[in-house]
C-alpha cells in the first residue's frame, strides 16, 4: 500500500528545521523515518515501513520529497505558498484480497494554497489542492489549529485537523464501481467527505545537524467513507519515528 501525503510531508518537514542559515543559503537534509499505520482498508492491517527523506531549501522555494512550496507572501505572523504534491493515496489489486477484481486506484499530482497564520494562541493553517493531472479530478480544503510549545533540545505541538475530501475525491479512493461490484462487493457511491484528525508532533535537536522527530496522529472517517464495503474500521491510526540530518 503506498504511503499517504500525510505521512510523507510530516517526514520531510524536519529536514530543514534543525539547521538556521541566512534566509538565501542553500540547505539540503538527508534521513528517513519508520512509519507505523492503518489505513483502514478491510484484510489490510498496519504496515510498518521505512521511508527515506531528501530535502533542498532555498530561500523561499522548498522541494520535501513529493512536496514542493514557494512562499510568495510573508509577514511577521502570516504566509501564503504555492504548493505541488504528489497524492500517495491508492492500492493495486494484490494489496488484498478485497481489490480483486477493481481497478488501481493511482497517485495523483496536487496543485494548491497553503496559509500559515501566527497567534497569541497558536497557529492556524489553511490549505487547498486541486487534482491537475487528471486522476481523481477532485480537491481537498483542510483547517488546521496547533499549539506549539517549547522544551529544551525540541518542541512539542499538539494539533487538530479537518479536512474536506470533494465527492472526486473521497469516490475515487474508497468508493466501487458498478462495473467492480460483486456478490461480496456491492455497488458503493462515496459522497464528499470531512475527516477529523488529532496528534501531536515533536522535534528534537541535538546540535545544528541532528534531529530526530516522533509524532502520532488518528483520523477520524467521515460516516459517508465508514460505509464503503472497503473500509471495516472508523478511521486510522499513524506513529512516524524519524532522524534527519541536515549538511
Amino acid at each position: 500500500m503506498r504511503q499517504s501525503i500525510i505521512a510523507l510531508a510530516s517526514i520531510l518537514t524536519f529536514s530543514t528545521v534543525a539547521a538556521e542559515p541566512e534566509q538565501d543559503e542553500l540547505k539540503f537534509g538527508l534521513g528517513g523515518a519508520l512509519i507505523t499505520q492503518d489505513e483502514g482498508y478491510k484484510d489490510v492491517g498496519s504496515e510498518t515501513q521505512f521511508v527515506p527523506a531528501i530535502a533542498i531549501e532555498y530561500g523561499d522555494f522548498r522541494l520535501l520529497g513529493p512536496y514542493a512550496s514557494y512562499t510568495f507572501f510573508k509577514t511577521e505572523r502570516f504566509e501564503l505558498a504555492a504548493t505541488g504534491m504528489l497524492r500517495l493515496d491508492g492500492y493495486e489489486q494484490d494489496d488484498s484480497d478485497v481489490f480483486q477484481g477493481m481497478d488501481d486506484r493511482d497517485m495523483s499530482f496536487d496543485f494548491g494554497l497553503e496559509a500559515e497564520i501566527d497567534t497569541d494562541f497558536g497557529e492556524f493553517g489553511i490549505k487547498y489542492t486541486q487534482d491537475v493531472s487528471n486522476t481523481h479530478d477532485g480537491y481537498e480544503a483542510t483547517l488546521s489549529y496547533g499549539i506549539p510549545l517549547r522544551v529544551e533540545k525540541g518542541r512539542i505541538v499538539p494539533y487538530i485537523a479537518a479536512s474536506f475530501s470533494s465527492e472526486d475525491l473521497a469516490n475515487y479512493y474508497y468508493g466501487v464501481k458498478a462495473s467492480e461490484a460483486t456478490a461480496d462487493r456491492s455497488f458503493y457511491q462515496v459522497d464528499s467527505a470531512t475527516n477529523f484528525e488529532i496528534g501531536v508532533q515533536s522535534d528534537w535537536f541535538f546540535g545544528k545537524n541532528h534531529m530526530i522527530k516522533a509524532d502520532a496522529s488518528y483520523t477520524s472517517f467521515d460516516s459517508t467513507i465508514k460505509d464503503s464495503p472497503l473500509v471495516d474500521k472508523s478511521g486510522t491510526f499513524q506513529i512516524l519515528l524519524g532522524y534527519v540530518y541536515v549538511f
